[in-house]
């Protein structure tokens, strides 16, 4: 059992179901897979110990989670009384609400339980208009609003983002899930107060109910995030409830989870294609975008549009990154040999900001393959900033004192607003495309981009454009000052193969046959 106050639980198998039992625990995300692969590598040392000890029992321990031996059963205890918490809101994280549902579901598993998943419409604005400061304590008091829910047994948790999560338990009817997604709406009807005034937010809802599951806490989510991009798409209302003929479109998930992690475990079925960026200081390739693509065995490429949103919910976006960094690192002398002089970028996850080694991860990677860190650069997108602007700044910081170029990815969108660009040790902003578009027809967005990179410049900052589709527009940022471009005017991204014969024509050099 487990106490919610204390963070422990309780479980105990027999000797014989130890391994099946752990790796169950580990699939309901109780214990880590690192803490699972310890104590089964080690579980007979348990059974020995527990013999030999006559006076007592020694326990096996690793990290938060003890083994204790009693004749033929096995008590496992896992103390996550110091579990990581969302230190802007307060709140536990995923893994705190995934391992709840699992207590319910053993402690109680006829009660009606569901969860509403909530996503606040248009926050990315928030930064822009009052400040990242305020936008954390905006966040903040969403955080206490709905921790005053008292209607039923509940765990809160923030997901990520402006994503949180509301489970509950114990409902009389499945239709007080309504009620429970009518709360939540009404905590969003007074304004949050700032500095600059009023703001005011209205969320959108996903709702789901274990009888339309498998019975899995993690199904339970999905079905949540199946139903809030319903309710984010549909016009007419915010807030949709998991309907079972969305199951299929759940199956499919469920299959891509699994299959990309097996996937990225073999290193199979996965490969990094590459789109150039042009220089416009003296027109060659300048450098290259590493962009991966998953050709799966039965359904041929997948779109990234599909599989890395799932990769990001899921958390195995890190292990997407470690994947490219490494076989970008593989691919990099290839591609040296062809004249290619320049640094590859490569996208790095909000996600991968949470990690706490994620800086000695990357070293690790680019050590292994013997490259420089001056090789690659980075690429950060604004969700990086939303949870934690502070902690952004000191990791962009690590990852500069490790030798690594950075840049900011869409800049003009969402939270790369230009107030923080004062503040961010990148080399290189790169504006996004819907800047680009009407610039040769436009006069006025001819100035508006023109302001921007002249306030980029001041800044001691390069400036690279975005879908650069005509080469009437690669003119006018040529005129204007931009330095770099991408875009399909160059090359729509390209694997390995077809890259190298790209790179021969550009950089007008015969292959090195050494």
């Amino acid at each position: 059992m487990q106490s919610d106050s204390t963070g422990i639980w309780y479980f105990e198998c027999q000797v014989a179901e130890l391994e099946s039992y752990l790796l169950s625990l580990q699939r309901r995300s109780v214990i880590y897979p690192d803490e699972c692969e310890f104590l089964l590598q080690h579980k007979n040392e348990l059974q020995a110990t527990s013999n030999q000890n006559t006076r007592g029992v020694v326990p096996l321990c690793h990290r938060c989670v003890t083994l204790i031996q009693k004749d033929n059963l096995i008590e496992i205890i896992v103390n996550r009384e110091q579990e990581k918490i969302d230190h802007v809101t307060q709140l536990p994280l995923r893994v705190a609400l995934l391992r709840q549902i699992e207590i319910w579901y053993q402690t109680s598993p006829n009660a009606i339980t569901g969860i509403c998943l909530v996503e606040l419409d248009g926050f990315s604005n928030i930064n822009d208009t009052v400040g990242h400061a305020t936008g954390d304590s905006i966040l903040f008091e969403i955080a206490r609003r709905l921790e005053r829910y008292n209607s039923h047994k509940f765990k809160l948790v923030r997901l990520h983002g402006d994503e949180f999560a509301l489970a509950v338990t114990n409902m009389s009817s499945h239709e007080e899930i309504w009620g429970v997604s009518k709360w939540i709406g009404d905590q969003f009807e007074a304004p949050f107060n700032t500095q600059k005034g009023a703001v005011f937010l209205t969320p959108s809802i996903g709702m789901s109910l274990n009888i339309n599951t498998n019975g899995e806490p993690v199904s339970l989510l999905e079905c949540a995030y199946v139903a809030l991009n319903h309710a984010k798409s549909d016009p007419l209302t915010r807030e949709k409830l998991f309907n079972p003929q969305h199951e299929q479109k759940i199956i499919r998930q469920v299959l891509l989870e699994s299959q990309l992690n097996q996937a990225l475990d073999d290193e199979t079925d996965l490969e990094i294609w590459y789109q150039p960026k042009q220089s416009l200081h003296n027109m060659h390739i300048s450098g290259l975008e590493a962009l991966i693509r998953w050709r799966h065995p039965n359904d041929g490429l997948i779109s990234p549009g599909e599989f890395i949103p799932l990769a990001e919910r899921t958390g195995l976006i890190c292990k997407v990154t470690d994947f490219v960094v490494k076989q970008v690192a593989r691919d990099l002398p290839t591609l040296r040999k062809q004249g290619f002089e320049g640094m590859i970028s490569i996208n790095i996850s909000a996600n991968d900001f949470l990690r706490p080694n994620v800086v000695q991860a990357l070293l690790d990677i680019i050590t292994e393959q013997q490259i420089s860190t001056s090789d690659i650069e980075l690429e950060i997108t604004e969700g990086a900033f939303i949870s934690d602007f502070d902690h952004c700044i000191l990791l962009l910081n690590s990852l500069k004192e490790a030798g690594f170029a950075l840049s900011i990815d869409d800049f003009g969108t969402g939270y790369s607003s230009l107030s923080y660009l004062t503040k961010l040790p990148v080399d290189t902003v790169k504006i996004d495309m819907s800047f680009v578009r009407e610039l040769a027809a436009s006069t006025q967005a001819r100035k508006v981009y023109k302001g921007m990179i002249d306030i980029c410049k001041a800044l001691d900052f390069k400036v690279l454009a975005e879908g650069v589709d005509h080469d009437d527009q690669r003119a006018v940022l040529k005129d204007i000052g931009c330095d770099s471009i991408q875009g399909y005017l160059l090359s729509k991204p390209l694997p390995l193969d077809a890259l190298v014969g790209y790179l021969l024509a550009t950089c007008n050099k015969t292959p090195d046959t050494e």
